[in-house]
């Protein structure tokens, strides 16, 4: 384990500190916090962020008496500039092996360098497979009136805060719910191994619920989605009490959630009625939207099948999902997509001409896509998600105009 900290140039005054870590209380008085924290931790190296001035100053000297040949400089420009911002990244970078195990001490830091430190680590626990086990500061301002010791303050949950971020980022942008589900079922049983009081009962089953349904359209299985976005839907309004206590980054974000997957739910989605087309259609719109393009497509190329045997086969709607059924109802659109082909629309004057030139230009699409565009004309990324976005709008317009 190592220790990355800072040293200033300030006039720091002997204090105890106290630091309560959940398992043990420890004490040290000195008037360097990294002193104290290398006695509590007895961490294998110390990291120290430095400037010039800070080098030159008393307290560095003081520490490389104390730690010796654990305690490495890391010099560092004062932070003044973007440039130099970077510069401070790329010698902690240097200096922090591969798999590291880091505490963030930000006792004794210069201007805004701890912040940016801590955000750093955060960036290499992505890049180098750092593992950040805390990050404290010691806080001497906050001394206690009657015995003069100065608390240490947990500054560990931003941690949390920024896997929450990055959770809530990737749902919002591309759909994926996994790390805000893994999230929510550390959060669960962190608790219980904790022996919290009033244990949550229904985080997990948020968090299960949550990536069924992200998983469910990410691998293209619309009835499914529509079954899991129910039970997402229930198991947000009966854990909203306990996601406002035990994960409010979550909680403020369940209300926009609940109301998204409202219109893709269905509590049976086997049964093949409008009302489970909508909700396959609203999986369709939001892959779309999400940057999904190639599940959009395929989704939506199996719900015209499964719209033409609604609209058109109702004898065979009770299995609508066997390969005969669909396979017949391919054929049929096959036949309609060949009248499409050999006439101009002005002069089909056929009722279904529509429905055949849709399928012929969807299923061109999937084709497109399933391909990766390894075909002459292929479609750029680009064209290909507006082609997407128009036939979506088609289909969409054929179930309003067929809807009861």
């Amino acid at each position: 384990m190592r220790i990355v900290t800072f040293l200033g140039t300030g006039d720091y005054r002997p204090v105890t500190y106290v630091w309560d870590d959940g398992r043990a209380v420890r004490r040290s008085t000195t008037h360097l916090f990294p002193l104290a924290l290398a006695t509590w931790l007895e961490p294998e190296q110390v990291l120290v962020l430095l400037t010039a001035e800070a080098e030159r100053g008393p307290h560095w000297a003081t520490l490389r008496d104390h730690l010796g040949d654990r305690v490495q400089p890391v010099p560092v420009p004062p932070g003044r500039s973007q440039a130099e911002l970077w510069q401070i990244f790329e010698q902690l970078a240097g200096a922090v092996p591969a798999g590291s195990r880091l505490v963030i001490d930000v006792t004794h830091g210069f201007r805004s360098l701890p912040l940016f430190a801590a955000v750093a680590a955060l960036l290499l626990r992505h890049l180098q497979g750092v593992t950040l086990e805390r990050i404290l500061y010691g806080a001497y301002e906050a001394r206690d009136p009657a015995s003069g010791d100065a608390p240490v303050f947990d500054l560990t949950p931003l941690l949390d805060l920024a896997d929450w971020l990055s959770g809530i980022e990737a749902l919002e942008r591309s759909g994926d719910g996994r790390l805000l589900a893994q999230r929510l079922r550390e959060t669960h049983a962190s608790a219980w191994r904790r022996g919290a009081e009033e244990l949550p009962q229904r985080l997990q089953g948020v968090g299960n619920a949550l990536e069924e349904w992200s998983e469910a359209i990410r691998l293209n299985r619309p009835v499914d989605a529509a079954r899991a976005a129910h039970r997402l839907r229930e198991r947000l309004q009966s854990a909203r009490d306990e996601l406002a206590h035990w994960a409010p980054p979550f909680a403020r974000l369940a209300n926009r959630l609940a109301t998204d997957v409202a219109v893709l739910a269905h509590p049976e989605p086997e049964r093949l009625d409008e009302a489970v087309l909508r909700a396959q259609l609203a999986a369709v719109r939001y892959a779309l939207d999400k940057g999904l393009v190639l599940q959009a497509v395929t989704m939506a190329r199996e719900w015209f099948v499964s719209w033409y045997i609604w609209a058109f086969m109702p004898e065979v709607r009770p299995h609508w999902q066997r390969r005969a059924e669909r396979e017949q109802a391919e054929k049929s659109l096959g036949e309609l997509g060949d009248m499409a082909k050999q006439a101009s629309r002005l002069a089909a004057h056929h009722p279904d001409w529509d429905i055949g030139d849709l399928w012929n230009q969807l299923a061109q699409l999937r084709n497109d896509l399933a391909h990766c565009g390894m075909r002459q004309g292929a479609l750029s990324p680009q064209a290909a998600q507006s082609k997407a976005q128009e036939l979506v709008r088609r289909l969409q317009a054929l179930l309003d105009a067929r809807s009861s």
